[in-house]
């Protein structure tokens, strides 16, 4: 349906813009940016005013040119500073409602935005971007939430009513999140503590399983947390943006017990292969896979493409955790080809990221020992 949606805003633009039909079709790019960057700085701008936590922020697109990371926060710049992402979170009680007023200021901000564009609308360049923006604009109220993203019309015109299983992982969310605070600074003795103050009220809430998943990686007991997760496949409450996430961990957890030697690897990397297939089929976007792709490539010997897929995965992490761990991928693969000298500058990064875990621990200590 977008690319339905697209072809006829490009076709709309030339029509209206002819014979400058190349003007208008740089204004329709120039307009999709500026809507969709205003939806990012809605929700940004909404998560300041009503108390939700803002994750990351990733300004551009292309290569990693600098990123800053602090307890709570990522900010990444990339090389082409156009478009940005942000994640926002549950930080108090009260989380529906805080995510929908945060959604109700995007959406007024985009309209706002939108609107002005119409004042340039005497020019080719001035329609297109207008048609565009506007599309856009409209394109986001429609309540859409994927395993990709989740649409500004969702925010508004779904969450409020949510109920069940569903509403409850919102609301258990500041629960969740200060468990998984522990788990991003190394403190896991307090994660593992929240955990079972939360599963007490919530045994039954994914966020909840899901923070015993990685807790349980974070001890290197990847078949315990393989078992956690494959008993999720089996539930009848799940939705298919559910389900996709699930397979994913498990495909995920999977391959960390291969590398760690406590799986079999034809096993393991066949159920992977298999649990991203599945989870691709139900919109789970391909490039979140990279960094576990990545540790399949190093497992099989593939040290280039290890790095490559490491690489693409570290330039879109968004937390330090996350990037630690695909610099100790690079870093691996660098020493399987025999440059420790390249290796020591990835996980020195990494180990000022999240030296407690265990990937960046064991792969420090190979490379003193060496």
């Amino acid at each position: 349906m977008r690319w339905v949606v697209t072809a006829l805003v490009v076709a709309g633009t030339i029509a209206w813009t002819l014979p400058e039909f190349h003007l208008g079709l740089a204004g329709a790019l120039v307009g999709l940016v500026v809507e969709l960057t205003a939806a990012q700085a809605g929700l940004a701008l909404g998560a300041v005013l009503f108390g939700l936590r803002i994750t990351h922020v990733i300004i551009g697109i292309g290569g990693e040119l600098k990123s800053w990371t602090w307890t709570h926060q990522r900010l990444v710049l990339r090389q082409i500073p156009v478009l940005a992402t942000i994640g926002i979170t549950g930080l108090k009680p009260g989380v529906r409602r805080r995510t929908v007023l945060t959604g109700a200021v995007s959406i007024v901000f985009c309209a706002v935005v939108a609107a002005v564009t119409w004042l340039a609308a005497g020019s080719a360049f001035g329609k297109g971007m207008a048609l565009a923006a506007t599309t856009c604009f409209l394109w986001q109220l429609v309540p859409v939430q994927r395993p990709g993203g989740t649409s500004l019309g969702w925010f508004v015109f779904s969450l409020p009513k949510l109920s069940g299983r569903p509403l409850g992982e919102l609301e258990a969310g500041p629960g969740v999140l200060a468990g998984m605070d522990a788990y991003q600074r190394g403190d896991l003795d307090e994660a593992e503590r929240i955990h079972t103050e939360l599963v007490r009220e919530h045994p039954d809430l994914l966020t909840v399983v899901g923070l015993e998943v990685v807790t349980s990686c974070a001890r290197e007991r990847y078949l315990e947390a393989m078992q956690t997760v494959i008993g999720l496949t089996g539930r009848t409450d799940l939705t298919t943006r559910d389900l996709a996430f699930v397979m994913a961990t498990t495909a995920g957890v999977s391959v960390l017990a291969v590398e760690a030697g406590q799986f079999p690897a034809e096993v393991g990397l066949e159920t992977a292969r298999s649990m991203f297939g599945n989870a691709y089929e139900a919109g789970y976007p391909k490039q979140r896979a990279n960094g576990t792709l990545a540790i399949m490539a190093l497992i099989e010997g593939d040290t280039a493409k290890a790095r490559r897929l490491a690489g693409y995965s570290a330039e879109s992490s968004e937390n330090a955790q996350g990037r630690a761990d695909d610099l100790i991928t690079i870093a691996r693969a660098w020493m399987a080809d025999g440059d420790n000298a390249k290796a020591r500058e990835l996980v020195a990064e990494a180990h000022e990221l999240a030296g407690w875990s265990p990937r960046v621990a064991a792969t420090r200590a190979r490379l003193q020992i060496s």
